[in-house]
């Protein structure tokens, strides 16, 4: 009998959740879900519970019900710190370099946008419960556009890129330092070396830049 290979998923819309459990139950032995998570608190008290399991699938951006409630970059170091051994796949919309990047910097070992996610996901688990990586077709021609993943050429960098996410996404200035456990001054001025460093002069204009460079999700 074939080792039944235990999966957690994580995301914040239901039907999204709903649909990886449908694809990853739809293939059968030896997938098993073992549990899900609609934010990041929730899920890393289920991984605790749950010994980590064999293999996470999780969004990249899901709001928690408190404030310190931690999401993207901060939820995965805190993933990769506290289950180093864990394999994660990042089931997400985000495609700006500088996130994927980042999110590959910090031990993700499969990206996967959720259009492709239908045709993509069960290869990428297998894939990555194998040791191997697995990035889609959508986000390795991102990471190549942007000079590949040994040549980094993007002009924002991961902090900068996660504070611009974070303001866009309707958090204040005030309330992502809560979030990310940095000081006022620091995220307002990682803030506005984005908006320097890509000649935007407004906020408007930081989040027409969000929205067609792949910041939002």
């Amino acid at each position: 009998m074939e080792t039944q290979l235990r999966i957690f998923i994580a995301d914040d819309h239901p039907f999204t959740l709903a649909g990886v459990r449908a694809e990853i139950e739809r293939a059968g032995e030896p997938f098993v879900v073992a549990g899900e998570a609609s934010n990041g608190a929730a899920l890393l008290k289920l991984l605790e519970a749950s010994h980590a399991g064999d293999l996470l699938v999780t969004d990249f951006s899901m709001r928690g019900p408190q404030l310190r409630d931690c999401d993207g970059l901060p939820l995965l170091l805190t993933l990769r710190r506290q289950f180093p051994a864990l394999p994660i796949i990042v089931l997400t919309e985000v495609e700006n370099p500088a996130m994927l990047r980042a999110m590959v910097d910090a031990g993700v070992r499969g990206l996967v946008d959720k259009i492709s996610a239908r045709n993509e996901l069960l290869t990428a688990i297998q894939k990555v419960a194998s040791g191997r990586i697995h990035f889609c077709r959508a986000m390795r021609t991102v990471l190549d556009q942007a000079g590949g993943l040994d040549k980094p050429q993007v002009r924002i960098s991961p902090h900068e890129a996660e504070v611009v996410r974070l303001f866009v996404g309707g958090l204040t200035v005030s309330e992502i330092a809560v979030r990310l456990s940095r000081s006022v001054k620091t995220i307002s001025r990682q803030k506005n070396d984005a908006m320097h460093k890509l000649g935007l002069d407004n906020n408007s204009q930081l989040y027409a830049y969000a929205r067609d460079h792949g910041l939002t999700s």
